[in-house]
């Protein structure tokens, strides 16, 4: 091995960049603050479960041994450090076998680019990012050994955990079916794909099984719940015309749009079209769904390391070179970017004359560790809790007690509606943290006695409802109610078992 790291540069300079990207991204993992999508995920990893609410639950899976060890920024993140490299080497061992200098060349460019190396955050697409690219790479490997009938098991094993990670994972078993729809057909090709599609069987039917016993949770939420109100928007398309840009990154989407025709043309790496229909069917997808409604940055991430494995019959070593060449100044400028907001005086938003609210979002985004810890150290009669799920789920992970959502809320974060009991909590004490004054009629009727007084922390001006002895009853009828109609009736044409929610708070027996 030495030896040949002597003869190729490239491969030394692959090996520089993978350790050098894990020093800097650990490094950015461990003082950028903690997320409350972040907090969330961590609660699933702490309260294992077989399905959850928002998606499918290999996300609480991934981190359940992490968080078990520490809930530190690094721990917490250390997953995501783990999957972007393997991803680096998986595309650098993938391609060497066509071309040792180009594999190099773009596992390096993959490796520095922005979405890589600023891309630190724990979040459902990490799961689903390896093992989406994994199943891709084992696909594009069982046409090319002639059909290889272990590889079509193996990338349908990784399909079946890509879809446990989150549902964009249809979107690629959509692609698989497009092309071999429309690719040469035979017997032992139909057998493949059959073994593959099999292979993903049992995780959709584990799935489909905990949704029929959990009031459809994450199918509702995904397909109904957080798309209502949804509208025609042409500005949402030209939104995801730009994000498509930043993520291809200037000098790649210029050289696609040069080289563009060899899409149409005829090459001896037949193999590959099992990558190009992964990277355009979800990206067609995308933009039909961008006329409905915004489409976020991370959504079409998981498609991305094709994009770069294309990149070898697309691209010419030069080519290569000067995009990682812009890559490294356009990724540098990310970093300074990050490192200013992480260094910037918080104070000087105060002498801008940016106060009230948003000065408390920010201050509370930067310094939720030191703000749940000083409420929970003076506090500590009080269950600690926030109207906004994000704020209450980071007090939690911040401070190690448990800190319900209080209130309706949103179509987001309601996996707290399967760990909280709020019978449980009769005639206790709340302390309900606010970033804005709160209109106490939302708050009187819960609790025998309610006062609110702002506190101040670091300049800026929070608000805290404290509520006490409190009113389960008055709760179950103006709260509970209101979210068991709004996010846990299941429609007449679905089939489920009693739901949880009512079971909970309507069929159990009343507190005391």
């Amino acid at each position: 091995m030495f030896e040949s790291l002597k003869k190729d540069r490239y491969l030394r300079w692959f090996l520089i960049t993978l350790i050098t990207v894990f020093i800097v991204k650990s490094i950015l993992a461990s003082v950028f603050p903690l997320t409350g999508d972040e907090a969330y995920y961590v609660i699933w990893g702490k309260f294992f479960q077989w399905g959850y609410y928002d998606h499918t639950p290999f996300i609480g899976w991934l981190l359940w041994p992490f968080v078990h060890l520490s809930t530190a920024n690094f721990i917490v993140r250390l997953p995501t450090l783990l999957v972007t490299t393997a991803i680096g080497i998986g595309l650098y061992g993938f391609l060497r076998s066509y071309d040792a200098e180009k594999a190099s060349l773009i596992a390096i460019l993959y490796l520095i680019s922005p979405i890589n190396l600023c891309g630190v955050l724990i979040t459902t697409d990490i799961p689903l990012i390896l093992f989406s690219f994994f199943s891709g790479l084992f696909l594009v490997l069982a046409v090319r050994e002639q059909d290889h009938l272990g590889y079509y098991l193996l990338s349908g094993l990784c399909l079946g955990l890509a879809f446990f990670s989150k549902y964009f994972a249809v979107l690629l078993a959509l692609a698989y079916l497009f092309y071999f729809l429309f690719s040469e057909k035979s017997k032992k090709r139909t057998l493949g794909f059959v073994l593959l599609f099999l292979a993903v069987l049992p995780f959709g039917l584990e799935n489909l099984y905990w949704n029929y016993s959990h009031d459809w949770a994450n199918i509702l939420f995904n397909v109904f719940n957080r798309n209502r109100g949804i509208t025609f928007e042409w500005h949402t398309v030209a939104l995801y015309l730009l994000v498509v840009f930043y993520i291809a990154t200037p000098p790649i989407f210029y050289y696609c749009c040069k080289h563009w025709k060899k899409l149409f043309r005829s090459s001896a790496l037949f193999e590959f079209n099992v990558l190009i229909v992964s990277v355009f069917v979800p990206l067609v997808f995308f933009l039909g769904l961008s006329t409905m409604k915004s489409i976020g940055l991370h959504w079409p991430l998981s498609f991305v390391p094709f994009l770069y494995a294309l990149l070898l019959i697309y691209l010419s070593r030069i080519e290569l070179v000067r995009c990682i060449r812009f890559m490294f100044g356009f990724s540098f400028v990310h970093l300074v970017l990050i490192a200013v907001v992480l260094l910037f005086p918080i104070q000087i938003l105060q002498a801008l004359h940016l106060k009230g609210p948003r000065y408390a979002d920010w201050i509370f985004a930067l310094k939720h560790r030191e703000i749940s810890r000083v409420l929970h150290q003076e506090n500590m009669q009080f269950v600690l809790s926030s109207n906004s799920y994000a704020k209450a789920d980071l007090m939690y992970i911040d401070s190690g007690k448990y800190s319900p959502s209080f209130g309706v809320g949103t179509a987001h974060g309601r996996e707290g509606d399967f760990l909280t009991n709020f019978a449980a909590m009769q005639g206790k004490s709340f302390l309900i943290l606010l970033n804005r004054r709160p209109d106490l009629s939302d708050y009187l009727p819960y609790f025998h006695v309610t006062r609110v007084q702002p506190w101040r922390f670091d300049g800026a001006v929070f608000y805290l409802v404290m509520g006490y002895h409190f009113n389960y009853l008055a709760y179950r009828h103006g709260v509970l109610k209101a979210i068991n109609q709004r996010y846990w009736t299941v429609p007449s044409f679905l089939p489920h078992t009693k739901s949880f929610f009512f079971k909970k708070y309507w069929s159990a027996a009343l507190p005391h």
